[in-house]
């Protein structure tokens, strides 16, 4: 088995005592973590096969992204017909019609690829995606799980099984789910999860075929929730309930539900679903783009709810996201004491870990769990000490700093390069499917 030690960075463990260890060591073993000391207690007590030098450097568990589309990285620069006055309006009068409702098997390819690459090169080492493509289906998330593969991201991937365009075509996303986490039971690396859209496109029967889907293969659910105020008026008029309220009804909200966006929740919706455990995902730049609001996250965090962070595909250098979350909180509250650099960068590693289940694998540096580690090589004016290194990454912190990248204890990145695929190939073909995309919009 092959062994290697991280030697003489500043690693930030995030472990329970979350120690930062000054001139630090990891010994890992295969794909995982062994000991996590001081670089002079690893040197005198393994030997090892390879040795990584991280003096001058900060060692961090990979970041995780738990709520991202990976073709979103095709829209980018994408004209827009009719600018949308709304959150419902993004949907109807841009993303249903021009980009989802077009997509197929080779842009999704194409821009799993490229999101893939990007998420390694700014120390993202696992991704929890979402894909909505109707017309795609079915295969479609075997694609995707291909070009991660061939990537080596690790990825929890699903199908947002929706009625919005038939009963029929609904099904057949619920199959798609069901077929795909049947296939990757088994693998280390990917894996699937039941998924849903809203309460707003799917029916209240619907929804529990999905639950009870999700039930008899413990998978999981993924779903939106009250993005935008639309959700919520649509669930008063027609149900006379908020969404919490409908799903609490139907027997959906258990504690392996993981709800993205959030932006519009009631307290009682939040009572609701702290007793049901459900997890968060909270993307405070895509809520920004397309006018939703500015999530509750800090009532969240102090009901104890759990809260990850995620890209939503929009701003993917996980840096950006996590400074967002540390100011927009801030400005919006008018109070600075909100979301400190430390449970922010919590959100990003740890917390988002155990929103998706993996707390026990990922998300921390310590013994026992897989080697997702990401090595910086920071380019400050100002020394990084034990003291402050959480701060100066959230406040300054960003992709470009990323020089190393283990996935499981495999190099995937090295000097900011990745290595298991030629990048300038990757580029190229994502600018040929977003031209697709565009022109078939």
């Amino acid at each position: 088995m092959r062994s290697l030690a991280i030697l003489h960075g500043l690693v930030v463990t995030m472990d329970k005592e979350r120690r930062v260890i000054e001139n630090g060591g990891i010994y890992i073993e295969g794909n995982r973590i062994v000991d996590v000391s001081t670089a002079l207690d690893i040197k005198r007590s393994y030997h090892f096969d390879e040795e990584i030098d991280a003096k001058g450097k900060v060692v961090i568990p990979g970041l995780i992204d738990s709520h991202r589309h990976l073709y979103g990285i095709l829209t980018r620069g994408m004209p827009i017909k009719k600018l949308p006055t709304s959150f419902i309006s993004f949907l109807e009068d841009f993303w249903w019609p021009y980009v989802e409702n077009q997509l197929d098997k080779e842009m999704i390819r194409a821009a799993a690829m490229a999101s893939g690459v990007e998420a390694l090169k700014n120390g993202t080492t696992c991704i929890v995606d979402i894909l909505e493509a109707p017309n795609a289906i079915p295969g479609a998330l075997e694609v995707e799980a291909e070009a991660l593969e061939k990537l080596g991201l690790r990825a929890i991937l699903s199908f947002e099984a929706t009625e919005r365009v038939s009963e029929e075509n609904g099904e057949l996303g619920l199959r798609e789910n069901e077929h795909f986490i049947r296939s990757r039971k088994e693998d280390p690396l990917i894996r699937g999860m039941m998924c849903i859209h809203t309460t707003f496109t799917c029916s209240p029967e619907f929804l529990s075929e999905a639950r009870r889907i999700a039930d008899r293969l413990n998978s999981g659910i993924h779903i939106h929730l009250e993005e935008g105020e639309y959700e919520t008026m649509y669930c008063l008029v027609n149900y006379r309930k908020l969404p919490v309220q409908l799903y609490e009804e139907i027997g959906f909200l258990k504690s392996d539900v993981l709800a993205a966006q959030c932006v519009h929740l009631s307290l009682e919706e939040m009572e609701i679903m702290k007793r049901k455990g459900v997890k968060i995902s909270h993307e405070p730049l895509s809520n920004c783009e397309v006018g939703g609001g500015i999530a509750p996250i800090p009532d969240l965090l102090e009901k104890g709810l759990t809260v990850g962070l995620g890209t939503d595909g929009f701003v993917i250098d996980e840096f950006e996201v996590m400074r967002a979350a540390f100011l927009i909180h801030k400005g919006y509250r008018r109070d600075p004491t909100v979301m400190p650099p430390d449970k922010v960068f919590e959100m990003a590693t740890l917390k988002n870990a155990e929103a998706i289940g993996m707390g026990d694998r990922i998300g921390s540096i310590e013994p026992g769990k897989e080697a997702d580690i990401v090595i910086l090589k920071p380019k400050t004016y100002t020394r990084l000490t034990r003291d402050n290194v959480v701060a100066q990454l959230i406040g300054f912190g960003t992709g470009s700093w990323v020089d190393t990248v283990l996935i499981g204890g495999r190099t995937v990145v090295s000097d900011g390069k990745v290595l298991t695929v030629e990048e300038e190939d990757v580029m190229r073909r994502a600018r040929e499917e977003s031209i697709r995309l565009w022109e078939k919009g």
